[in-house]
Parts: structure tokens; C-alpha cells; sequence
């Protein structure tokens, strides 16, 4: 038996489905990306592509860490929870897409702009140096 997507005469060994290892590996990639986007479409309201589209738009990174590239873990869709409240978005208030760790920054916050203000504040005029002096 040979591999179904391999060429003819090949003598590639057989992993699952009549597929040898390398496309067994395509076969599941491809079935993981599929459903991913089915699930941004049907809790984001996101079309197919704009996930990808997205992404580019913000440099192919988490728009707040600029480190995260979504390589190991996909990037999140954020979304403005104060607009759809439920299980699924409307797909008008996604903001972008960001790494595990800044949404969850988001999420903690609250998306009070107030407190990351004060986040500012703080890493700019540390109340520590102004108590026990330095720069």
C-alpha cells in the first residue's frame, strides 16, 4: 500500500488514513486551521480570512507585546466585551488579535483605561524612588 497524496512509485511508509507521516501531518494541520476558522466565524462573527487579514494588518505580532508571533499558540481575537454579552460576538466589536498574556492583562484590567494610566504613571515615576530618593 502507498501513500494516497504521494506520487506514484513511491515507497514511502504507510502512518494513517493510506497517508505516509508527511502528509498524515499536512492532513491534520490542515484539518486544525479549518477548524479553527470555523470557530472564529461562528464565536467571533469573523469571515474566512480576516483572522489572517488581521494579523497582517498588525504586523504579523500581538499588537500590545509586539513579541508574540502566534506561532506556538495562535493569537486571541479580542473583542470588547461590553458589547455582546453572551457566548458569541457580534463581529463589530472585535479590536485585534493578542497573545494569551496581554489579553489576559486586558481581561484582569477590566479594559479600564485608567488603570493602565496609572500603569504608565508607575513605570514612569516609580512612588519607591521618590520615598527612599534616586533617579
Amino acid at each position: 500500500m502507498t501513500c494516497r497524496d504521494c506520487p506514484p512509485g513511491s515507497k514511502r511508509p504507510i502512518k494513517a488514513a493510506n497517508r505516509c507521516a508527511t502528509h498524515h501531518r499536512e492532513a491534520q494541520r490542515r484539518r486544525r486551521e479549518q477548524a479553527a476558522e470555523t470557530r472564529r466565524g461562528k464565536v467571533y462573527g469573523l469571515q474566512p480570512g480576516e483572522y489572517d487579514q488581521i494579523k497582517a494588518a498588525q504586523g504579523g505580532v500581538c499588537f500590545i507585546c509586539r513579541r508574540a508571533t502566534g506561532a506556538r499558540r495562535a493569537l486571541a481575537v479580542d473583542h470588547d466585551h461590553a458589547c455582546c454579552h453572551g457566548p458569541t460576538s457580534c463581529g463589530q466589536c472585535v479590536r485585534g488579535l493578542l497573545c494569551s498574556t496581554c489579553n489576559k492583562l486586558l481581561g484582569f484590567a477590566r479594559d479600564d483605561v485608567e488603570f493602565f494610566a496609572r500603569a504608565i504613571r508607575y513605570l514612569q515615576h516609580p512612588p519607591a524612588k521618590e520615598v527612599l530618593g534616586g533617579a
